[in-house]
């Protein structure tokens, strides 16, 4: 069986998930918020565990295209940076920079299939898109969102994934709130209910065969 590390972005969500203890024998760590702690503690938690793969196990906002709800689970299939001054034109990513990754799909469809039968729920695929901040504008969201075809929005799931190559990553977040207006209020009013929902992850693959 794959030695699964599963990454939570900080102590509030990871204890939200499991506010009893986090499971025994369950590998989990947390990365730091924001892209950057997230790369610096993806990349030491990595060394530290030396896993197989990598879960990142987060939350996200949901653009309101998407025909995404509050409280749906996602799987991540790819995830690029976001930036509002790029996609209006007014800056551009250099080419030698990576600006997008592609999630694993035997290990995120192993992972999506063990959390769907766990909650008797669809789990959908869905575009991430990373920014700095939260993206707390309406306008500044359908930009975006028109920009790079994202369904969801992240801080820390881009700078995951580019840390742990060349492991698999699969990236599973729940919605928490739309993007724009109301974003962080909706996000805390709701990140303790869905990390909980998103603890079924961490048991359900644990439990099952993803060799």
């Amino acid at each position: 069986m794959k030695r699964i590390l599963y990454l939570f972005s900080s102590d509030l969500e990871r204890n939200a998930a499991f506010p009893d203890g986090v499971p025994a024998g369950a590998m989990i760590d947390t990365t730091g918020v924001g892209p950057i702690d997230a790369a610096i503690g993806t990349a030491r938690a990595v060394a530290e565990h030396a896993p197989d793969a990598v879960v990142f196990i987060g939350t996200c906002g949901a653009h309101r295209d998407a025909r995404l709800k509050i409280g749906d689970v996602i799987r991540a299939t790819t995830i690029r940076l976001g930036s509002g001054d790029v996609a209006s034109g007014e800056m551009r990513i250099p080419s030698l920079l990576p600006s997008e990754v592609t999630c694993d799909d035997d290990l995120g469809l192993a992972v999506a299939g063990s959390i769907a039968a766990s909650l008797n729920s669809e789990i959908r695929d869905a575009r991430v898109s990373c920014t700095l901040g939260v993206t707390e504008s309406d306008e500044l969201a359908a930009t975006l969102a028109a920009f790079d075809g994202s369904q969801v929005e992240n801080l820390e799931a881009f700078s995951v994934a580019h840390a742990a190559r060349p492991l698999p990553v699969a990236v599973i977040l729940g919605v928490t709130n739309m993007v724009g207006v109301g974003a962080g209020r909706d996000w805390f009013a709701n990140y303790r209910s869905i990390m909980h929902r998103l603890s079924h992850c961490v048991v359900a693959t644990s439990e099952s065969a993803t060799e």
